[in-house]
């Protein structure tokens, strides 16, 4: 398979073909020819697409899937990180009527709301509901989600109705809905163990403010440490100043990784954003975790791709942490150090 590269939004957005023409950049030019002639995939995501869909006027919009269009860029699935087929065009569609969904049997825009609400409060961002009523609402609708699965599982399966593959197999079906309706309680309390304990987090003080007035942290001049040493400096100091160790709170896996190891680097200042300023119009928050969610998904690629040198400087590190092996570059670096290489 050809090597995969991630863009980041504003690298998307100077590839467009009006843009190309106001601006003259040669590199942008050169760069757009490379990736239309050369054996490389271009891939982008979910969160790509919703950044598109921020854009509120519907040209602009349209020119940003005219790119993807044109570069034959691949959507990463969400859920199993697979290449798919589809076309940018059909991807969007399938995108715009997953927005318009009213009817939300299982209740995942509303839990998708509260864990959005747990993350800017721990975060230190300004909330009106304590940790403990945040805990009690992400219950509420984990409860709820595990009881609509429940129901949903409690049908009469008519073997008539499945497809061909699938008949012949019906009493396996049965015993696997058997299955899920006993372990998703099991799993279900384990995950109210965790949300328990939030309120424990109201007497604390969160976010990047905080963090960095904490005499260790203040003295660690992480900007002058190599990339590869970043994360694991504040990591010590964070362990060794809790009686819990950091790393035992997460499950061990590379998104994991990626996210905690960008999250205190934020924290820390190691080139961090501004997502606790509050700007009219401006959800800085979302912006900050969408380069978050960019550098996770790009993991899994050969090239993430942005002239950021912030996102970039913190994507690299995160990577080095997580034993990621993609290149971070901005286009004049990959032009100059890959082009000849990747032709």
């Amino acid at each position: 398979m050809n090597k995969l590269i991630y863009l980041d939004q504003n690298i998307l957005s100077d590839l467009r073909s009006r843009k190309l023409k106001e601006t003259a950049d040669n590199y942008f030019v050169l760069f757009k020819n490379f990736l239309l002639k050369f054996n490389i995939q271009v891939v982008y995501s979910h969160i790509t697409l919703a950044e598109i869909n921020q854009i509120s006027n519907d040209e602009y919009k349209k020119e940003h899937l005219d790119v993807l269009e044109e570069l034959n860029a691949k959507y990463i699935e969400p859920k199993n990180k697979k290449i798919s087929d589809k076309k940018p065009s059909q991807i969007w569609i399938d995108y715009v009527e997953y927005l318009n969904i009213e009817n939300d049997i299982l209740g995942f825009k509303n839990l998708a709301l509260t864990l959005d609400n747990l993350s800017r409060k721990s975060s230190g961002l300004p909330n009106n509901n304590s940790f403990e009523k945040i805990g009690e609402s992400l219950e509420d609708s984990i409860k709820n989600l595990s009881n609509k699965i429940i129901n949903l599982l409690d049908i009469d399966i008519d073997e008539n109705n499945l497809k061909e593959e699938y008949k012949g197999n019906i009493s396996q079906i049965k015993s696997y809905m058997e299955q899920m309706k006993k372990d998703l309680p099991i799993l279900l309390n384990k995950r109210l163990e965790s949300i328990n304990k939030l309120a424990k987090f109201d007497s604390i003080p969160l976010g990047p403010k905080p963090f960095r007035e904490y005499e260790p942290i203040k003295s660690l001049n992480i900007s002058e440490l190599p990339s590869c040493e970043v994360v694991l400096a504040i990591e010590k100091i964070c362990n060794k100043n809790n009686e819990f160790n950091w790393r035992d709170s997460f499950e061990d896996s590379i998104e994991n990784g990626i996210s905690m190891a960008y999250t205190l680097m934020n924290w820390a200042g190691y080139y961090p954003d501004d997502f606790d300023k509050i700007k009219k119009n401006t959800d800085r928050f979302r912006a900050s975790n969408n380069d978050m969610q960019h550098a996770i998904l790009a993991s899994n690629t050969s090239f993430l791709i942005s002239n950021d040198y912030a996102f970039c400087m913190k994507a690299i590190a995160s990577y080095e942490y997580s034993g990621v092996n993609t290149i971070v570059c901005s286009v004049e670096t990959f032009l100059e150090k890959y082009y000849e290489l990747e032709k």
